[in-house]
Parts: structure tokens; sequence; C-alpha cells
């Protein structure tokens, strides 16, 4: 098989609504919706190709976007690899100029859209937050609630690990979290995500590893990976996203093998399912840990700071 074609292509929202455009029947995965963009020239940066492709189909002119997701699927015929960029910034209304249907799409509604197959990834990630913060040990319960506000704006969800054991006080706190329209995860039990009515259920390696399939009932299912191996297991229980770590050593597991971002790029592009940078990862890292594939980041130290500092005075 050739080498991968390359197709620059945009996330283009409008509050809780994102653009598509119908790709016509003729062509390769035709008759489906698509987000708008198209194959890059060998000229072309992927902000170039973009640029260009706005132009010519909808009549857009971009004036700022930014990495959203690195896709590659294989089809029977050929292999493609996406540049997703969310265009932050944008002139023009849009027209179909090559006579293509175009609309807005609610965002719950995007699973009943049909797409090809190398987009449906998008499905998932676009209704999760571009980082998660994890709580930290010590960390008391008012510091976390101010520091909701922020963590909203930051477009962040919260990962309410070590509290397993506590089920009130994590349902008092990700009720808090729902307030401010912060998304909630957490750790191994089924029943305690439907309880606290978190967004997301997220799998340590050796709960996941004990399972077969996915737990039923399970709206967004994270799985922590470390290896190819528990990837392709990720895959098995049908998980919606992924931690894969380390990215980079970190203070608490400073001896550990880590990926650097080219091992970790070389796991993640590929991947039916957003994939999040863990370890050693900080929020300004979310470009550059989406370039390497990554729907996003996670972390502790970084994601908290004022409020740690905060909560140890």
């Amino acid at each position: 098989m050739s080498d991968a074609v390359e197709v620059a292509a945009a996330v283009i929202r409008q509050g809780e609504r994102v653009l598509l455009s119908h790709r016509a029947a003729h062509k390769h995965q035709g008759d489906r919706w698509e987000f708008p963009g198209g194959k890059r020239e060998p000229d072309e940066t992927i902000e170039q190709s973009l640029a260009r492709e706005l132009e010519e189909e909808l009549g857009l002119s971009i004036h700022t976007c930014r990495p959203f997701m690195t896709l590659e699927y294989h089809y029977p015929d050929r292999r493609v690899r996406l540049f997703f960029r969310e265009v932050m910034h944008w002139t023009g209304d849009p027209e179909g100029r090559e006579g293509q249907v175009f609309g807005w799409v609610p965002l719950k509604d995007l699973a009943e859209y049909p797409l090809p197959e190398a987009n449906r990834p998008l499905i998932a990630a676009l209704n999760l937050p571009d980082a998660w913060a994890i709580r930290p040990e010590g960390l008391d319960d008012a510091s976390l609630i101010r520091a909701l506000p922020a963590q909203a704006v930051a477009h962040r969800g919260v990962y309410l690990r070590g509290l397993e054991q506590e089920p009130e006080r994590l349902a008092g706190l990700a009720r808090s979290c729902r307030e401010q329209g912060v998304p909630v995860m957490v750790r191994d039990d089924p029943a305690l995500a439907r309880a606290t009515g978190a967004d997301v259920l997220h799998l340590s390696a050796a709960r996941a590893a004990d399972l077969g399939e996915r737990p039923p009932g399970t709206a967004f299912l994270s799985v922590a990976c470390h290896s190819a191996r528990e990837l392709a297991h990720a895959r098995t229980l049908q998980a919606d996203q992924v931690l894969l770590s380390p990215v980079a050593a970190t203070p608490s597991h400073s001896d550990a093998p880590v990926l650097g971002w080219s091992g970790f790029s070389e796991l993640a592009v590929g991947q039916p399912m957003a994939v999040y940078a863990l370890g050693g990862v900080q929020p300004q890292d979310l470009d550059r840990a989406r370039e390497a594939g990554a729907r996003g980041v996670a972390g502790i130290r970084g994601f908290w700071d004022d409020q740690e500092r905060g909560s140890r005075r």
C-alpha cells in the first residue's frame, strides 16, 4: 500500500453545534457527512491546506486555528491520515460553492449522521473536555470547589480519584462539578459512576484487564493504558477514551520507563478513541499533545497549582 493520503480537516463550532458538509456520492466514502477539508498538496502546511479548502468549498476565511486530533485509518484501498484543526476565528458565512449540502449539527445528534469511518472517533471526542484535572491527594473540598469555575473556562473535566470509599463525599463534589458545567470522571466502579451521575467511568489498567467486555450501561468509558497491548484491550472494551502514560518522568514515578512524545505518537495515532496524554504533562502541552495524536492532556501538577498552594496555607 502507498503512503498515507494526508488530509486537513476542520472542526468549526458554533455553540453546541459543529459544521458538517455532505460528501458527493461519486467520491471515496461518498454520500456521507464529513468535517470540511481536503487533501494536502505537497508544498502546503496543514494550515495552508485547510485555509485553501475552506475558501474553495465554503467561502470561509480562517484567522486562527489550533491542532485538535490526528487520526489514521486503513481503508481496504488506501490509508489516510487526518490532521484536524479546531478553527477558533473565521469570517464569512458558509455556502456550498461546489454544490454540496452543509449544515450545523448539534453535538448531541452527531452519532446519528453517517460519517466516513476515519471520522467516527470524533463523535466521542467532541463531547469530551480538552483536559482532565486529576484531584490531588490532600486537596480539601472547599479548595476544589473554588477551582471549578477556572476549570470550566479551561474546558477541563475533573477526575475525582481517591474518593471511591467515600461515596457521599464523592457525590457532593460531583454535584458541585455539574453545577459549574465541569465533566466528572470516577474510577473502577460502574455502580458508583451511575449513582453519582459521573460523565465518565475510568478503569485502571488492572481493573480493565479483568473485564472481557464493556461494562453495561456505561455512557462514556475510559481506560488507563501504558502499552500497545493495553490499547488493544481498550479497543476490545470499546472504550471512548484512554489515558496513555507516562509521556515523561514524574516525581512520584521518576524511575519508570517513559514513552516520550515520539513513542506516545506511535501508539496514539490511529486509535479509534480519544487519547489523553498523561505523565509529566502540563496544560501548556495541549497543542503538542494534539499534534502527536492526542485529544487532550491529563495531570495533577499544573492543573491545580493555585488551589494546591491555597490549601496548604
